[in-house]
């Protein structure tokens, strides 16, 4: 791979911005300097001052729900999963959810996203997941593939099979697609199998990534079960730790901020989703304050509607101060942090990285490059995006897969789907 020299950036590195030039060698950032003299035999891209930022992480997903999308319909979680969502999950075949994850790594790819998380919840059979897997591999990203699982409840697995299936695809992770433990919720899983699981995932140097407390309708469903709040009985299990994602955290109390602190487990949150929903609003202000690590995730298109990351940043950013009154809850710059999972692109990282085109009439003139990132740019702003020195899109076009052939392919077959789901007639 011949050296590549990206020249004349405004670039992202932690704690502020430099102007300079940007030298990738083998999959990784080389050198990051303020001067433009290229190493000799390098390939030498000018990108005329457009900004260069770590590639975001979309932490949460359910890419299946591209063929969902508009669906929320002022209904409220579980009476919207029980009327709609489930049917189509239930008629999707496997061709189908590939299509679907292509369609859905498509947009993550225009939204500058280079790591998706992928809890994928329909798991009929391990053809399902392969599925998926295979729409992972042919975009170019990095997809970890959070296998959705449910020991009670209906549709509940015996816990072997679901460990016998998450072993198998933990042996097939690699440094594009990996793997992790997906319990569904709370209610849906048993102490005994999350506790099984998530010393698994651990075993194989994953986690766990389950929904909490995104409704304070599930809270209390916990707590009359087990006499504790969702974190709490997490943590009684043994299974909160830093290989724990905890995605939501809508209805959490001051006593499990303290604990998601103190055992360092990362927190997704999902702004847009839960609006959408009409969940509630995340206490982004005080988890910050506890240290707690924050990343985003838009959540799956039946409730975002889309998986656009910097329209997520901005709400992120919207709700955190107009919920707890406070215009300076989140600074542009911890949103940028939070939804790249990173502070910043700094030498020796893999070459996964974000152009961004700020010369718009909605992001010009710049005064603060950290605001115009998270409060004016939108996803159409993203111009090229790479992944371990790789090219998923350059110039506004995807390398990596036939947008425009999926778009057409996915809007035929979502009416052959809504008849098998019983929705149209």
């Amino acid at each position: 791979m011949a050296d590549l020299f990206i020249a004349g950036a405004k670039i992202a590195v932690p704690g502020g911005w430099l102007e300079g030039s940007l030298l990738i060698h083998n999959g990784r950032i080389a050198d990051i300097v303020q001067t433009l003299e290229p190493p000799a035999g390098a390939e030498i891209i000018s990108v005329r001052g457009m900004a260069v930022i770590p590639a975001l992480v979309n932490g949460h997903s359910h890419l299946s729900q591209t063929f969902m999308r508009g669906l929320a319909g002022g209904r409220p979680l579980l009476r919207w999963l029980k009327e709609l969502i489930w049917p189509l999950q239930g008629a999707m075949s496997e061709e189908v959810l590939e299509l679907a994850a292509l369609l859905g790594l498509a947009e993550n790819i225009r939204c500058g996203a280079g790591t998706v998380v992928e809890h994928q919840k329909i798991t009929r059979t391990p053809a399902c997941t392969e599925a998926v897997v295979r729409a992972a591999k042919k975009s170019g990203l990095r997809v970890v593939v959070a296998r959705a699982w449910s020991d009670r409840g209906n549709g509940a697995e015996s816990a072997q099979s679901i460990l016998d299936e998450l072993e198998g695809f933990f042996k097939q992770s690699d440094g594009r697609v990996a793997f992790a433990s997906g319990p569904l919720t709370p209610w849906r899983a048993s102490s005994e199998t999350l506790q099984r699981t998530h010393a698994l995932a651990r075993q194989f140097d994953s986690f766990t990534h389950i929904h909490v407390s995104e409704t304070a309708e599930e809270v209390e469903m916990t707590f009359k079960e087990t006499g504790m709040r969702p974190v709490a009985w997490l943590d009684s299990l043994g299974v909160l730790d830093e290989r724990c994602q905890i995605v939501h955290a809508v209805w959490v109390d001051e006593a499990e901020i303290g604990l998601l602190a103190e055992r360092r487990s990362p927190v997704v949150h999902c702004p847009v989703s839960n609006a959408v929903l009409g969940s509630g609003i995340a206490p982004v202000k005080a988890m910050l304050a506890k240290g707690i690590n924050l990343r985003l995730g838009t959540d799956g298109p039946a409730s975002n509607d889309t998986q656009d990351c910097f329209e997520n940043m901005k709400t992120a950013l919207m709700l955190a101060r107009a919920s707890s009154l406070d215009a300076a809850a989140v600074a542009p710059r911890q949103a940028l942090e939070m939804a790249a999972a990173s502070g910043g692109l700094e030498v020796g990282q893999p070459a996964d990285l974000c152009l961004i085109n700020l010369n718009s009439v909605w992001s010009s003139p710049q005064h603060d490059l950290d605001s115009a990132l998270v409060l004016c740019a939108r996803a159409g702003d993203v111009e090229a995006l790479m992944v371990g020195g790789d090219w998923v899109m350059k110039d506004g076009r995807l390398t990596t897969l036939d947008e425009e052939g999926i778009v057409k392919e996915a809007q035929s077959a979502v009416k052959i789907l809504r008849k098998k789901a019983g929705l149209d007639s």
